[in-house]
């Protein structure tokens, strides 16, 4: 899984139509989105009070995800003189800890926990990204979705602003949509 990863990290910034990717035969869903998450990080700007030069970029997840096991293998990659770091928190994870995050990765199993979630992370400056389209729709930044085997990713452009985050107008011209 780690080449394929790899593999799909190497080329996909270099496709214009990347964020609407085709699921290629030899990779599945997990490691295509875990690769166009690593690209979300690379197109996107903390500030510098949350994120300091040479600083880890945490990404956290949740046990139990279904992408967490393809994220893994992001553990260590460089993203912008970086390293990121994969972490994951505990079920009732405190508002400090969500805090630390640069980019927190939720899907179906987090919808009970969302609203406080959003609430706790409603003055710092994580990305949020939902696998799910309830979450997508009820204030996460960026939201997947699948259509004919093709990922495609809509964007929120109020909470990112919130956030203080700045998506690259590059990233921005491939979501689906924007709002």
């Amino acid at each position: 899984m780690q080449k394929r990863l790899c593999a799909l990290l190497a080329c996909l910034p270099l496709s214009g139509g990347w964020a609407h990717a085709q699921l290629p035969s030899s990779a599945d869903e997990a490691e295509l989105k875990a690769a166009i998450l690593f690209n979300f990080a690379l197109f996107t700007e903390w500030p510098a009070d949350t994120l300091p030069a040479s600083a880890p970029l945490r990404l956290c997840v949740f046990q139990g995800n279904a992408l967490l096991t393809a994220l893994t293998g992001l553990q260590e990659k460089q993203v912008n003189g970086h390293r990121l770091s994969v972490r994951t928190l505990p079920a009732a994870p405190g508002a400090a800890q969500l805090a630390s995050c640069h980019l927190l990765v939720l899907d179906a199993q987090d919808r009970e926990r969302w609203p406080l979630l959003k609430h706790d992370l409603s003055t710092s400056s994580v990305l949020t990204v939902a696998d799910d389209r309830i979450i997508g729709s009820s204030g996460a930044m960026i939201s997947f979705s699948i259509a004919n085997r093709r990922v495609g990713f809509d964007v929120d452009m109020m909470p990112v602003k919130q956030a203080r985050l700045t998506l690259s107008s590059k990233l921005l011209r491939l979501a689906r949509s924007v709002q």
